[in-house]
């Protein structure tokens, strides 16, 4: 396992929300999503993640991803645009199938993550597939 990336948002000193992007040893990427995003601009904690994302993704012979957004509680709307940057990046720049792990009785997650990876476009609809978790 190799870390590939890592962003995180802070408020007060204290880490609200992380994602790691890391490439397991059988080829595959595994991107995780942990904490809340509540703040207004995420942007400004996270470009420097979606800019290391796009340099590094491409160097890696990557044949599927994992999203994992099971320890992922909440996001505002102005946290919905960087999680689709860096959905739209994984999407660009990564080939194969795609898994999103969510929790199995999550309004939020089950109503709002099909958005956020824009499912409504044929092509990435058709790499998608859910693993439903019961909460951890």
């Amino acid at each position: 396992m190799k870390t590939l990336s890592y962003g995180e948002i802070t408020d007060g000193g204290l880490s609200v929300f992380q994602s790691v992007a890391r490439l397991e040893d059988d080829g595959r990427l595994v991107l995780t999503f942990e904490g809340a995003i509540r703040i207004d601009n995420p942007y400004r904690y996270l470009s420097g993640y979606l800019d290391e994302l796009a340099r590094v993704l491409p160097q890696y012979p990557i044949n599927a991803t994992t999203m994992d957004f099971v320890k992922m509680r909440f996001c505002n709307s102005n946290g919905f645009y960087v999680i689709m940057d860096i959905v739209d990046a994984v999407y660009n720049l990564v080939p194969g199938p795609v898994v999103v792990r969510r929790i199995s009785d999550d309004d939020w997650q089950h109503e709002t993550l099909p958005i956020l990876l824009n499912l409504s476009e044929e092509h990435i609809a058709a790499r998608t597939t859910f693993d439903d978790v019961r909460e951890p």
